[in-house]
């Protein structure tokens, strides 16, 4: 036995091994919920020591999600001392043993909810009421767990997807939206030559209308910014002032309401038609509305919560590529750096011409 290696001490032994793994980490830098409702620009330890099953991305676009701003306006909980962002598309650069399908320099869209593929909603395909993960649900990538406002991000293979050739990296992030507002519609059984009015117009709603618009669906739209609403209508959508929804419906009742703003039950409740569907969508966990329980029964209204997207992703990567015009939606660009300029102009900013916003981790992609 070398006696002069076995009479380091314990303390000795941990410096030596840091030592050694020190060249092996990757100092980043990442947006982190600091508090409550403040953000923060961090550096961040990064050990790219992948396991087998594992997937290591430069993250090139990473989008800013309604959820986000509801955490900093206090409507939505957070937890703090997580990097933020699940809606993001990147490039491969390192891959686990066992990863096959997916090799580094490869272009991919990221689902940020990692069910465990073991519990009984797993077992029988409910994968979005998943009890396994470390909070006794879905480990969601930016919400419970690390997230995408990051320049590297690693995740499992199943959560990976190729982008096509031809597919912009402005339409592939918005993949994400696509399978949120599919599943809404799957739940809700919107069919082809309905009639659905969708409350607000920010960014989900114009996937929504987009999407919809793609399936044969007529829509109408409502929003108080006049940018969103020009915007929309420079899309060719039916997009109008939510004061003007009265003159338009008239006498009129709609199929189905997605309130995408997430307080407008009333409106919704006056618009849909008997035996339509008015669909819970948007977050504000601070709002209350007083059920009219006989109305809701008497009119046979479905009130539909969807919950998280169930195996979507496959479809939502299909359908974007169908439809180009997702990517104009991308209007605005920040880096990591620029962080509080692009917050500060969507929380406090009624009339900001800002559409979807992006953070740039790796402009050396674009």
């Amino acid at each position: 036995m070398n006696t002069e290696v076995a009479a380091i001490s314990i303390g000795e032994t941990d410096f030596y091994i840091w030592k050694i793994l020190y060249k092996w980490i990757v100092f980043m830098k990442a947006i982190s919920l600091i508090d409550e409702k403040t953000l923060g620009l961090i550096t961040h330890q990064h050990y790219p020591l992948l396991p087998d099953d594992s997937v290591e991305i430069d993250i090139v676009l990473s989008g800013i999600c309604g959820t986000d701003l509801a955490v900093l306006a206090g409507r939505e909980e957070g937890l703090p001392g997580i990097i933020r962002g699940h809606e993001a598309v990147g490039v491969v650069v390192n891959v686990g043993n066992a990863v096959t399908g997916l090799q580094p320099g490869m272009r991919v869209v990221i689902d940020p909810n990692e069910y465990c593929g073991r519990c009984a909603a797993c077992r029988s395909a409910h994968t979005h009421l998943c009890t396994g993960g470390q909070h006794g649900g879905l480990d969601i990538a930016g919400v419970n767990k690390h997230g995408m406002f990051a320049e590297r991000f690693i995740t499992r293979m199943p959560f990976v997807y190729p982008l096509p050739d031809a597919m912009s990296w402005e339409t592939a992030v918005l993949i994400e939206p696509v399978a949120c507002i599919l599943n809404n519609i799957d739940q809700a059984e919107i069919q082809a030559g309905e009639r659905v009015l969708v409350l607000g117009s920010g960014p989900m709603s114009l996937v929504a209308q987009l999407l919809l618009r793609a399936m044969g669906v007529k829509t109408l739209a409502t929003d108080l910014n006049p940018n969103r609403i020009q915007f929309g209508r420079s899309l060719g959508l039916d997009v109008l002032h939510a004061d003007e929804l009265g003159t338009r419906l008239q006498q009129t009742r709609v199929d189905a309401v997605i309130d995408t703003v997430g307080n407008q039950l009333d409106v919704a409740m006056s618009t849909v038609r008997r035996g339509g569907r008015v669909v819970l969508f948007g977050f504000d966990g601070n709002y209350t509305y007083p059920l009219p329980v006989k109305h809701v029964l008497v009119n046979a209204i479905r009130l539909i919560g969807a919950g998280e997207y169930n195996q979507h992703f496959p479809r939502a990567l299909q359908m974007a590529s169908m439809i180009p015009a997702l990517g104009e939606l991308v209007t605005h660009r920040y880096t990591l750096d620029e962080y509080a300029e692009a917050f500060d102009h969507l929380l406090n900013d009624p009339c900001s011409n800002i559409i979807k916003c992006v953070f740039t981790p790796n402009e050396k992609y674009l």
